[in-house]
């Protein structure tokens, strides 16, 4: 059976694609129209992926097509709204579709927590972004159809980050306020350019305009308060600052994913509804995708999978043993099963033996 770390050490061995010399994303032949696809009537049975669950190869090769595919439709949103040309939501909205459809939101969101960050900051942000936004929005409760606007608000949000300058969004050291001022111009920037879709998708524009607004007022670009705020923007706008944390930025180093959590959890009050930082939390963990903790017998693993119900206890890859030598043969251990066995800490990456 293939297996995601298998695929990620190939994808890894292959370097950076060459994004400039990359064919412009070809429409589909056939693509659902945007009504039928926020139709919540199915033709397939839906397969329900929950997390953890063993994945065949033909499944796990799909997971990876979808979210290569998803990099490539970011490429030509990112080229088109840089040589100002128009963009169309529809063949976003139709990929949505399918893996909602498919039941791979799960199972994308953990791919994509473990892929290596060989594309450009924005587009790696947009991938996590959308697909967290997804595995958060299940947790809600939602059904296909908020299920597809979420995902496409989550997609687009960040449009208008791609008309800032390279001079500020690549800078090392610390922002001026001028600049600062410049780079919070972008959900504006963004709502009109998602505007110019047509009345069909004002909601997309209104939503992105709000996802930094935050539930005290003390957001932008309006300063809106509770109710006034859109609950996909809140959701979103969570998922955007958990994201931007556990990845390296130009200016400052990555936090460990479950320091990032924990700081969320002490600085969010006031900010999102209390109901969805409940939500972010179950389906997050507290031990995320892609984190590495220490068990108490002294072995060090790689989080691969979470567990709703028992968020202190996901499923670990062994990367160390307890006397600190890296594991030959892979090994997995599902500490749910393993009663004997918990986690210590986390552990960064960095320091790992």
């Amino acid at each position: 059976m293939v297996r995601f770390s298998d695929i990620i050490k190939i994808r890894g061995k292959d370097g950076r694609k060459d994004e400039s010399g990359r064919e412009r994303v070809q429409e589909d032949k056939f693509r659902l129209s945007d009504s039928q696809a926020f139709k919540k009537e199915k033709k397939k049975e839906k397969i329900d992926l929950q997390p953890g669950t063993p994945l065949e190869d033909d499944v796990i090769l799909e997971v990876v097509t979808y979210y290569e595919k998803f990099i490539e439709r970011a490429m030509d949103v990112r080229d088109r709204v840089k040589s100002d040309q128009g963009i169309s939501p529809s063949p976003v909205l139709s990929d949505l579709h399918d893996i909602i459809n498919k039941g791979l939101t799960d199972a994308l969101y953990e791919y994509a927590m473990s892929a290596p960050g060989d594309y450009e900051e924005m587009l790696i942000h947009t991938i996590d972004v959308t697909f967290t936004s997804l595995r958060v929005g299940r947790g809600m409760g939602y059904d296909t159809k908020m299920l597809l606007r979420l995902g496409l608000t989550a997609f687009f949000e960040n449009v208008g980050m791609y008309k800032i300058p390279d001079s500020i969004l690549k800078r090392t050291g610390k922002l001026g306020q001028e600049e600062i001022k410049v780079i919070k111009k972008h959900p504006e920037i963004s709502s009109d350019i998602l505007g110019r879709m047509g009345e069909r998708y004002g909601w997309l524009a209104k939503v992105a305009l709000q996802i930094h607004e935050r539930l005290d007022g003390s957001g932008y670009p309006s300063g809106l308060k509770g109710g006034e705020i859109s609950e996909l923007a809140s959701i979103i706008g969570l998922i955007d600052i958990y994201v931007a944390m556990i990845k390296k930025r130009a200016y400052r180093e990555k936090f460990i994913q479950t320091d990032a959590i924990k700081s969320i959890i002490e600085a969010s009050k006031g900010l999102f509804p209390p109901r969805i930082i409940k939500v972010f939390l179950t389906e997050i963990s507290l031990f995320p995708v892609n984190s590495f903790v220490k068990l108490n017998n002294k072995s060090i693993g790689r989080v691969i999978s979470t567990d709703k119900d028992q968020p202190l206890r996901p499923t670990i890859e062994l990367i160390y043993d307890g006397l600190g030598n890296k594991m030959i043969d892979r090994q997995v251990i599902n500490l749910s099963d393993n009663p004997l066995l918990y986690i210590e800490g986390s552990v960064d990456e960095n320091e790992t033996p």
